[in-house]
């Protein structure tokens, strides 16, 4: 190159190059800098599907101690049901649900005995979540908690996760109908505790007649001659016993009723009843029967499959 061209001039092309090559050491540095900020910030995120907080939640206060409420949500929990929602038509309730100790599903869950869940896996399209168009998983969380000596707070909640791990959230429904199956348990478990304390009185009072009849002397003095003639005492007799026994007696209709533990359609069969089964009804309410049968057990009937004796 001739002498007389500048310094600048003969150099440009080498400084050039270096330039660009500190430019592109920075655009790299920055790009992996961008990287590692993105990997923070989505790592501190939950992960979709495996923790999520439901949109809405169903709170409620029920007049009746914890224990009873624990023990209403532990039925409920346990009874194969997702009440308020299936995936079919022609089929409107969804079995195939199990109790759970944990679930990845709520990650604000609190420690402790009185949180319970309630799962059903390969469920199809539910109904009454928001947006659900495929197969996944739907969990139901109950919490309980004390609001004093004889009322109790629970609150339930709902998700569908899909294999997308996409959560949708229940729209009500669900917590809703939940929410009634624990009511009818609570009345169940209400209804068995006032038959057992009148099953005690009954017992006490019994024992207490006993005691004083053998405290009584024995009376010597013949007992008054009737005036009434004792064919037709002993008529009238029969006929108030035939009477009392029409009110408190019913005939099983069809056969292999169920005798339910407690007065609701999900409930666990006791035994089942053939047709013409005679029943002695103990307790009475809107739908159902208490009753007991001629060889001890005692259990629930509808109303509408018993019928009055011939």
């Amino acid at each position: 190159m001739p002498d007389d061209v500048p310094r600048d001039m003969r150099f440009g092309n080498s400084r050039g190059a270096q330039d660009a090559g500190v430019n592109w050491v920075r655009a790299v540095w920055l790009a992996w800098w961008a990287c590692l900020a993105l990997a923070i910030l989505f790592s501190a995120l939950p992960a979709a599907g495996s923790a999520t907080v439901p949109e809405t939640s169903f709170s409620a206060r029920l007049d009746a101690p914890e224990a009873d409420v624990l023990q209403a949500v532990h039925e409920v929990a346990a009874d194969q049901i997702i009440h308020g929602t299936f995936s079919y038509d022609k089929e409107k309730i969804l079995y195939g649900a199990h109790a759970a100790d944990s679930s990845a599903a709520f990650h604000d869950s609190p420690a402790g005995p009185k949180v319970f869940y309630k799962v059903a896996e390969r469920v199809l399209a539910p109904r009454y979540f928001k947006d659900s168009e495929d197969v996944g998983t739907i969990t139901v969380r109950y919490i309980v908690q004390a609001a004093g000596p004889t009322a109790s707070n629970v609150q339930i909640d709902a998700v569908f996760i899909d294999a997308r791990h996409k959560a949708h959230a229940s729209q009500g429904s669900v917590e809703s109908a939940e929410y009634a199956a624990i009511k009818e348990h609570l009345q169940a478990i209400v209804l068995k505790q006032q038959q057992a304390e009148e099953e005690a009185q009954d017992l006490a009072r019994r024992r207490k007649q006993a005691e004083e009849q053998k405290q009584r002397p024995a009376k010597t003095e013949l007992p008054a001659t009737s005036t009434v003639p004792a064919g037709d005492s002993a008529k009238d007799l029969e006929a108030q016993i035939e009477q009392v026994r029409r009110q408190v007696e019913r005939r099983v209709k069809d056969a292999a009723t169920p005798l339910k533990s407690a007065p609701f359609k999900s409930a666990s069969n006791v035994q089942l009843l053939a047709a013409r089964t005679e029943v002695v009804i103990l307790i009475i309410t809107s739908y159902w029967y208490g009753v007991e049968t001629e060889d001890g057990h005692r259990g629930w009937i509808h109303r509408s499959q018993l019928e009055p004796l011939p």
